[in-house]
């Protein structure tokens, strides 16, 4: 398959040489040119994840931060929900789950820097979008706008938010390097044209005047949200519509595209208000940074959509082929949503929307579940986290290149799907592909590339392309003098993708015999796939090692922890190759379900667990294997916990329940297929079919 890439015209160059040009003023090591993010002087290609602390329980915060850095995110973003702070008007609530400072203090202590979405309105599935009733219920007010009346109150809650912050803005010392103001500006509500500009100017300089320092101010950037200068753009999309009103199957999702049409006009459609669908803001002037690649997807009453880890991945390698410079994941961490003090604080009918979400859960199906459990998305996405992390300022200047021949609708299952990242000028890149079509095929087939610019041709081996198989292959022409994946390590050409840099030498993976060509004192070394989904680089003796296991691998305060279901564990150490053992003593967990009743319209259950707390026990996982449309858990005869069913089992958390021997859980039937669309339908009789308890071990590797 042959690609051209065209050579640029002196008026493209002068282009480029503007867009190269800061955007802002460079803040420490923070700063931004029309093309991509910059640390430290040079390009810098992060990864963000979005957990919201005020849905997760305090214990986890730690916990979940180490998971995250584990899983590859680089920035850490979180909304301030006005609603969980300010429930009843002049009651302030920052403690708990809902103690910013504290959270931020771990963030810091983590060295996870972190963009604060402080509102006002968030939307993010919470009530009234995260507004107080109180504010919602004010005739006298007009809220999103330049109302004196609403603006005072933004400013209190602004102050209140900020002095829980202070100190931990990036020009104090602290994590915190970007904020967004508002969301969904324009697009969910909110003004249009030159008043919405105007009233998210009032609010960017409000928060300035507070005290809100950051390198990055960003705004919602996509169907029409309000984008004025000196703000960055966030976009967005997603596997799936969960808020859709259908209730059947959607049409084939273009994400799985690589397109350089950077919207999703899915996203929002259900409180979509105005007529502007596009932009707002010159896209070709701006960097393509997102902040809402769906992680997962939240179900909804109406729309139970079953995420694969597969849909996540290759969705997010195909924004990356059609060259975004960001890969932003909502959520990456689920979350469970905090108790109110006079109403449930989840989205639904009673407070006007489209959509009936669970009364507690916001697990998202994300990388990481709402209670810490480690989904397969996590692993799926570690291989393109680990290649940013070390090629990101080499990705981070490509242009994306799409052939002629590309398959232009999800449809199309014959065509091949692929891009470059190209290093334009420099003969050089990464060829991108993908075989995943969500609910759809794309054919299998072995393919060899020549890519050619400037009269030089690059070529690839035959590369594998296996049906639902997605990767990233680097490329050089020999004149180029190679892709310099290290300072001592230049590849031209390899059918294993690269994974990291260990020193001078460069990890690959895949399952094919390696045909690599490189040139350098560096070393090729090829690993299999899923030790590329386990794998966690750390430093030992002043040497960059990578470790893999089965499990999930993380640092935490220095020490190197691995979470396995397994007591006893394979550990490999690169670049050497070598094999230790760790184990620790099994733990057997004993549990009793009983149908204790049936209700008008559920059955009801019995859960009773004896298990063991060991120093190595970090939790125990309490799997039920159900059939219905949703269940709800009680304890003390007080409904806390509830699931939508979608297909997956509910993995409950010995932990989060307080370690109780008894609790209690109702499933309900399934509704009929014309009231809720099941992408895998609840078959069998309403009920738990199975439970399993499922140790999770932790074990000291390192530290």
């Amino acid at each position: 398959m042959e690609i051209e890439v065209t050579r640029e015209n002196s008026q493209q160059q002068e282009e480029r040489k503007r867009r190269m040009l800061p955007l802002m003023e460079t803040v420490g090591s923070y700063g931004a040119n029309g093309y991509y993010l910059t640390k430290d002087g040079k390009p810098w290609y992060p990864v963000m994840g979005e957990i919201h602390f005020s849905r997760l329980s305090e214990y986890l915060w730690r916990d979940a931060v180490a998971k995250m850095k584990a899983g590859g995110v680089q920035i850490l973003a979180t909304y301030v929900f006005w609603i969980h702070h300010e429930e009843r008007q002049g009651e302030w609530d920052f403690s708990g789950q809902r103690n910013l400072r504290k959270f931020l203090a771990i963030c810091r202590q983590e060295h996870l820097p972190v963009f604060l979405r402080i509102g006002p309105w968030c939307h993010g599935e919470c009530r009234n979008g995260g507004f107080p009733d109180w504010l919602e219920k004010r005739e006298d007010l007009r809220p999103r706008t330049n109302d004196p009346a609403y603006l005072e109150l933004v400013e209190k809650y602004w102050r209140m938010v900020y002095r829980q912050a202070e100190g931990f803005f990036y020009d104090q010392g602290g994590p915190i390097v970007g904020v967004q103001i508002e969301n969904e500006y324009g697009h969910c509500g909110g003004l249009q044209g030159k008043a919405g500009r105007e009233h998210m100017r009032t609010l960017k300089e409000l928060a300035i005047r507070l005290g809100f320092q950051a390198p990055y101010y960003t705004a919602t950037g996509w169907g029409g949200g309000i984008v004025p200068e000196g703000f960055l753009p966030v976009l967005a999309a997603y596997c799936g519509a969960p808020w859709d009103s259908s209730r059947e199957q959607l049409p084939l999702n273009g994400n799985f595209l690589f397109t350089h049409y950077k919207d999703d006009r899915n996203v929002g459609s259900d409180l979509h208000v105005g007529e502007e669908t596009g932009f707002t803001y010159d896209t070709e002037k701006l960097p393509y940074l997102t902040a809402e690649l769906g992680g997962g997807l939240q179900v909804t009453g109406h729309r139970r959509p079953f995420v694969t880890g597969a849909d996540t991945a290759a969705m997010a390698l195909c924004k990356f082929g059609s060259g975004a410079n960001l890969l932003g994941y909502y959520m990456y961490h689920g979350g469970t949503n905090p108790e109110g003090k006079d109403s449930t604080l989840q989205e639904s009918a009673a407070t006007g929307s489209p959509n009936e979400l669970p009364v507690w859960s916001y697990d998202f199906q994300a990388p990481v579940g709402e209670f810490g459990r480690i989904h397969e998305s996590f692993y799926d996405l570690r291989p393109l986290h680990l290649f940013l992390k070390d090629f990101g300022h080499l990705a981070a200047q490509t242009d994306s290149v799409l052939p002629r021949w590309n398959a232009s609708v999800p449809e199309d299952s014959d065509s091949l799907r692929a891009a470059l990242c190209h290093l334009t000028g420099k003969e050089m890149g990464f060829l991108c592909y993908n075989g995943h079509q969500r609910h759809g095929s794309v054919r299998e087939r072995t393919s060899q590339f020549e890519i050619r610019e400037n009269g030089h041709t690059a070529q690839t081996p035959p590369l594998h392309l296996k049906a639902d198989g997605y990767g990233i292959f680097p490329y050089a022409t020999e004149e180029s003098g190679g892709l310099p994946l290290t300072f001592d390590f230049r590849v031209f050409s390899s059918n294993l993708q690269p994974l990291c840099a260990l020193g001078s030498d460069v990890v690959f993976f895949g399952e094919e015999e390696p045909e690599i060509v490189w040139d350098g004192t560096g070393e090729a070394i090829c690993i299999s796939s899923r030790e590329a989904a386990h794998g966690l680089k750390y430093p030992e003796e002043g040497q960059e090692q990578l470790f893999t296991a089965e499990g999930c691998l993380m640092e935490e305060q220095g020490k190197l922890i691995l979470l396995t279901e397994h007591a006893s564990n394979e550990v490999k150490i690169y670049p050497q190759g070598e094999t230790e053992i760790h184990f620790c003593r099994e733990v057997r967990p004993d549990g009793t379900l009983l149908e204790v009743a049936e209700g008008e319209d559920y059955v009801e259950y019995e859960i009773q667990i004896r298990g063991e707390k060991t120093e190595w026990l970090n939790d125990l996982w309490i799997r039920l294997e159900l059939s219905g449309d949703r269940a709800e858990l009680y304890l003390d005869g007080k409904m806390c916990r509830d699931w939508f069913c979608q297909g997956k089992p509910w993995d409950l958390s010995w932990r989060d329940l307080g370690y109780s021997e008894s609790a209690r859980v109702r499933v309900y039937p399934a509704k009929n297929p014309g009231e809720v669309y099941y992408e895998v339908p609840q078959e069998g009789e309403t009920g738990i079919r199975q439970m399993k308890l499922i140790p999770e071990y932790r074990l000291v590797i390192r530290g």
